[in-house]
């Protein structure tokens, strides 16, 4: 992340889900066209057009960045146009392509441009002094363990390491000035417009505090950000002067600080918080990502107020208040403290950092909030999160890892229900703040495979749809719901009995059946995938009396136009309040939660 005099915030990402992963804010405002390699006219291996990056540098009229195809890029813009940035060229790079030879390449991972030279931070330690004409190698050096740099005014570097801020010069001799304070953790070093040595401190007192450089000695000069971040005051309520995992910050010409957050240091989920502090510590503007790939289970309270859980955050929505006025209320997860919670750990995917992907429940048992959060089927384990008594921080308490492919849900009591193979299911009973040891039901005969389930505790009835003996599963379907769905009665008695089953499922444009299926109240409801009819986001409606179908909901056209497709396996949430039904559908086109909400009678 780099701040320019003018108030220009550029920031550099490995994935965005709509192709943006150059980023330049301004006055609130982002981009709205993407940089790209050849102007993303093609020729690119990465992601964003061949943007996607550790690192990037702003000079003048100047973007720089390093792409992690292995190739420095350079784009020409206007200062204080944030839609101005055309392609110039790239050059390839010797330390390889992070995409695809992960075994052996370097990622580049920060980077600084000033006075026509451009200092490059590798992750094993090298600084490599370039020419920013040509990236020519001027010089080489290490400093292990480096997590930054920034050029100072007088030529020399700054670099942030695990535990200090030291100063070197441009051939990588150590001048004997440095930053040691007990307890810092640099994660992001600048230098402001008037000379100060700015630090991103991501330890235990989550702050940004910057240091007059003036004389011999590093002298403290301002600090922003209550201490103790995220835990400070109440812990988890978010306010505009708490930070959380600071990952960039600078000032601008005017005096104001520009400060850049997210969730966890390492996933491509990490979220992405940019705040625009005033002189006078107040908020002037603030732009959010809080999300990847997920769903959230959206509760209607009693006075029409909504709470929406996500599998590390929670939101919500006063009554009657318009669409999209959703206020970030709680973080549940401090990923700074709390390394043992599973929902910030690595995952099979190689990114050694959060879920990449969520679809949560909440659960209110004996009077304590729970979230279950788990990802998009593939065998991922099942991540359950006691919250604290004022439902803001949580604390991880067990993970379950089931066996089956496909099939999760939790029922209304919170016990947990999943697949064995294809044609049993499992129970793990809620026993006083753990869930015990699975239970075994076998599904009646006729039934091939279960993909998705939903439990009706009161009445004993388990809603399913997979393959059956009537419609096998076509060769290379995968990930889907299945081509039936089932309603079992009496489902954990010793004999359970199919109530009805319908093949009447609504097929999308490739001739795929949905992907997301959920229950509440007297309907059921799947998801479409992929277009179909030509619409996107389409939820079909059928009666859990019958199975007859009843019809679709769509999305207003306004968003409709702007969606893409369902790509988690439960990225379909349904509940019911008063005869009123609340759908919440994971989107993945620019990583959206859309909300539906449904009354049957008008």
């Amino acid at each position: 992340m780099e701040v320019t005099p003018d108030g220009t915030v550029v920031v550099g990402s490995r994935w965005d889900e709509g192709g943006r992963c150059i980023g330049l804010y301004k006055d609130g405002s982002v981009n709205c066209l993407c940089l790209g390699k050849n102007d993303r006219k093609g020729g690119h291996r990465a992601g964003g057009w061949g943007t996607s990056t550790e690192a990037v540098a702003v000079d003048g009229e100047q973007i720089l960045l390093a792409s992690a195809d292995g190739e420095f890029y350079r784009f020409a813009w206007r200062p204080g146009d944030i839609d101005s940035a055309r392609f110039i060229d790239a050059t390839p790079h010797p330390h390889g392509d992070v995409e695809r030879d992960k075994a052996t390449a370097v990622a580049v991972i920060g980077m600084h441009a000033r006075a026509g030279r451009v200092a490059v931070l590798l992750a094993d330690g090298r600084v490599e002094i370039r020419a920013q004409a040509d990236w020519a190698v001027q010089a080489v050096w290490r400093c292990p363990g480096a997590r930054d740099l920034v050029w100072g005014t007088d030529g020399s570097l700054w670099l942030a390491l695990a535990d200090r801020v030291e100063e070197r010069t441009a051939a990588g001799d150590a001048t004997g000035r440095a930053l040691t304070e007990p307890g810092l953790r640099p994660s992001a070093v600048a230098i402001s417009p008037d000379g100060h040595l700015v630090v991103c401190d991501d330890g235990e007192c989550q702050q940004v505090r910057w240091y007059s450089l003036a004389g011999k000695a590093v002298t403290p000069a301002g600090s922003f950000g209550q201490p103790g971040g995220i835990r400070a005051g109440t812990p988890g309520v978010p306010t505009h002067d708490k930070l959380m995992r600071p990952a960039g910050a600078n000032f601008d010409a005017a005096g104001n600080l520009y400060i850049g957050m997210r969730y966890d240091e390492f996933s491509p989920s990490g979220g992405f918080i940019l705040r625009c502090i005033g002189p006078d510590g107040s908020l002037r503007w603030e732009q959010a990502c809080h999300l990847f790939s997920e769903v959230w289970d959206v509760v209607p309270g009693a006075d029409g107020a909504l709470t929406a859980y996500g599998f590390r955050n929670v939101f919500t929505k006063p009554a009657r208040a318009p669409r999209g006025a959703w206020t970030l209320s709680a973080v549940t997860l401090d990923s700074l403290r709390q390394r043992d919670d599973l929902r910030y750990r690595p995952n099979r995917d190689g990114w050694p950092g959060a879920m990449l992907q969520a679809t949560t429940a909440w659960r209110q048992i004996d009077g304590v909030g729970y979230i279950f959060s788990w990802g998009s089927g593939g065998n991922s384990s099942l991540e359950i999160v006691r919250l604290d008594a004022d439902g803001r921080l949580g604390r991880h308490v067990q993970a379950i890892a089931k066996p089956g492919p496909w099939a999760y849900e939790v029922d209304a009591r919170g016990d947990v229900w999943f697949d064995e193979g294809h044609t049993v299911l499992l129970r793990q009973r809620h026993q006083g703040g753990r869930w015990g040891k699975p239970e075994r039901f076998p599904l009646p005969a006729g039934i091939r495979e279960v993909h998705r389930i939903a439990y009706d505790v009161e009445r004993d009835r388990m809603y399913l749809s997979g393959y059956t003996d009537a419609t096998p599963k076509p060769e290379g379907e995968w990930g889907l719901i299945g081509r039936a769905l089932l309603r079992i009665d009496g489902f954990t008695t010793p004999q359970p009995r199919i109530a009805w089953t319908s093949h009447d499922l609504r097929l999308d444009d490739g001739g795929l059946p949905p992907k997301a299926m959920a229950w509440a109240g007297d309907y059921l409801f799947t998801a479409a995938c992929k277009p179909t009819a030509d619409l996107r986001g389409q939820i079909y409606v059928y009666r859990a009396d019958s199975g007859a179908f009843v019809g679709r909901i769509s999305a207003p056209r306004e968003i409709a136009e702007q969606t893409g497709w369902i790509d988690l396996s439960h990225g379909l949430r349904a509940r019911e309040r008063d005869g009123v039904y609340y759908l919440a559908q994971e989107d993945n086109w620019h990583a959206k939660v859309i909300l539906h909400i449904w009354k049957p009678e008008g």
